[in-house]
């Protein structure tokens, strides 16, 4: 049996992995108008959240004399982070949900099943974008970039107290197989956008969300 659900936020819910990704490239444009700055720091810490990022960007543009003499990477870093904040918060506020995400948060919640986002996302914005999208309600509690989605994973397991062959992990991102591999429990792949093969290739895969409790059924059978 099924008791919890932890799901990825980007590309999973919210059809937002391009948007956050040219947020990155807007937000530098003044000074980084070939955007060679932002596609360096992307290449090389692909999995930093926003805060290293910018400070990373921060960075690229002193060493290249992008910014003004005597600016510092921390205070010209916190303020891209603040500006990437407030301009990804108003486009994933109103960009398109995945198919049927909205109408899956209200079934799986009906149905009793305990929910909970793990996403790269630091927790303080991802909370903010669930409550601007009026989903906050529907997720027990929120993990983010502050731990590893298997570490989130483990503690998901503790406060729900479900063993991990009781928890499904959907996402679209290697990093979300991984966390689930590691913490061994299942794993099906959002695969309704622009996915990697490795993903698209997972034995339990869904390109709408409404299809997940049918598909909660097929796996609490072939475990039971």
């Amino acid at each position: 049996m099924i008791k919890c659900v932890a799901f990825d936020f980007d590309g999973t819910l919210v059809d937002s992995n391009d948007i956050k990704r040219e947020t990155f490239f807007e937000i530098a444009h003044p000074w980084d108008t070939s955007g060679e700055v932002v596609a360096e720091v992307y290449e090389r810490w692909p999995l930093a959240d926003r805060y290293e990022k910018t400070r990373k960007i921060a960075e690229g543009l002193i060493n290249r004399k992008l910014l003004p003499e005597g600016s510092s990477v921390e205070s010209w870093g916190a303020r891209l982070a603040s500006d990437y904040t407030t301009l990804v918060e108003n486009t994933i506020t109103s960009s398109a949900e995945m198919p049927g995400a909205s109408q899956a948060l209200m079934n799986l919640s009906e149905l009793g099943v305990l929910l909970f986002v793990n996403s790269a996302t630091p927790i303080g914005p991802l909370r903010r974008l669930l409550e601007l999208r009026h989903w906050a309600h529907f997720f027990r509690a929120v993990y983010g970039a502050e731990a590893s989605k298997a570490d989130n994973l483990r503690s998901i397991a503790l406060e729900s107290d479900a063993a991990m062959n009781e928890i499904v992990h959907v996402g679209d991102q290697p990093d979300d197989l991984r966390g689930a591999e590691q913490c061994n429990c299942h794993f099906v792949a959002m695969a309704a956008g622009n996915v990697v093969p490795v993903i698209r290739k997972s034995p339990l895969l869904v390109e709408d969300l409404r299809e997940l409790p049918t598909l909660f059924n097929r796996i609490s059978q072939e475990t039971a």
